[in-house]
């Protein structure tokens, strides 16, 4: 079983060798970006993450054994997190083995640098895990997440720092030692894009059908 060192070397060193072969040439990379494997973590026989390339954003599940199941690539399949159900679909690469991806962006041009996209998809990440009933609207705004509808993202960055703010009113005054910690040890008004919380960036504050979408 690969470690979540050895997991990310290999996936980074396969999407990598991707974008110079494959996907050399294509117009949807954003050249801003580099392809990086975050917060590996171990969930239910697998281990998961978010796989950050120039043209896409996935969540990615891989099994800590790989499994002789014999499925084809493109085979979708619904996980269920205490944030709510989400589709993924399998992929294979031989030096991964079958591995499942549910789509975050794709393309990843809302992001114009390396740190932004990187805190989103770790928040992304940590939002799969806070229980559905302490959100509002939580499969919902993961939904539009999961669509790349970033068409709130202007007005939510007025927004305060603090996890349950839903307009500028309730914002207070100064903030400077407000927010979450993140796993390093930050504010998270430095990790998390455009001054979002968490909470925000995923619920968007939405109302909408939940739609799994690829």
């Amino acid at each position: 079983m690969r470690d979540a060192d050895e997991l990310t070397a290999i996936v980074e060193t396969t999407f990598s060798t991707i974008q110079r072969t494959r996907m050399e040439g294509v117009p949807v990379l954003n050249t801003a970006l580099a392809v990086r494997l975050l917060g590996v973590r171990a969930w239910q026989g697998f281990q998961l993450g978010t796989l950050l390339t120039p043209w896409f954003m996935n969540l990615i599940l891989v099994p800590k054994t790989p499994d002789d199941v014999l499925l084809a690539s493109g085979t979708k399949r619904t996980f269920r997190f205490p944030a709510g159900s989400f589709e993924f679909i399998r992929g294979h690469e031989p030096a991964i083995d079958p591995f499942w991806m549910c789509s975050l962006f794709s393309p990843v041009f809302e992001f114009s640098d390396q740190e932004t996209a990187e805190a989103c998809g770790l928040s992304a990440l940590d939002e799969l895990f806070e229980a559905a009933e302490d959100l509002s609207d939580t499969e919902a705004g993961m939904a539009a997440v999961w669509r790349g509808d970033l068409s709130e993202v202007a007005e939510l960055a007025q927004n305060a720092e603090h996890p349950d703010a839903v307009s500028a009113e309730d914002v207070p005054t100064d903030h400077s030692k407000e927010g979450l910690s993140s796993e390093t040890g930050s504010n998270e008004a430095e990790t998390t894009p455009a001054g979002l919380s968490r909470r925000g960036l995923l619920t968007g504050n939405r109302s909408a059908e939940v739609r799994h979408e690829p």
